[in-house]
């Protein structure tokens, strides 16, 4: 299940590309099928439920997938006994700002769904009472 989750999440990538060659769009395709898994779970033409399991372990190995970055950076040495400060610098505050912003979307959206489940539950009380 999992696994052909994870081909559905890497399928909306692939979509993405074909866009961004398409209308030759300067944003990454992976960018472009985030935005339309989005689309989709926002319009509830898929569910949560049909990517959950995928995402989670995507994200369980997102470790592995900056390893390639690592290994690109040991050839530029020159660059960081340069401007090595300004680099970590910018590294920490990007850093920072997107733990912020995803600790605070995380919060909201949990925030959100504890609301409508209170909706849904004084809704169903307020039926029940009527009849």
């Amino acid at each position: 299940m999992t696994f052909l989750q994870l081909l559905g999440l890497l399928g909306f990538w692939f979509i993405g590309g074909i866009i961004q060659k398409k209308l030759q769009l300067p944003i990454s395709p992976g960018i472009l099928g985030l935005f339309l898994l989005l689309f989709c779970l926002f319009f509830k033409i898929i569910k949560i439920e049909h990517v959950e399991s995928g995402a989670n372990a995507a994200l369980r190995e997102l470790v592995l997938f900056f390893l390639p970055i690592i290994v690109a950076v040991v050839q530029y040495k020159s660059l960081f006994i340069s401007q090595g400060w300004q680099l970590a610098i910018c590294i920490i505050v990007g850093t920072a700002l997107v733990m912020l912003s995803t600790s605070l979307t995380i919060h909201f959206l949990y925030r959100f769904k504890g609301w409508k489940h209170k909706n849904k539950k004084k809704s169903a009380n307020t039926l029940n009472a009527i009849k």
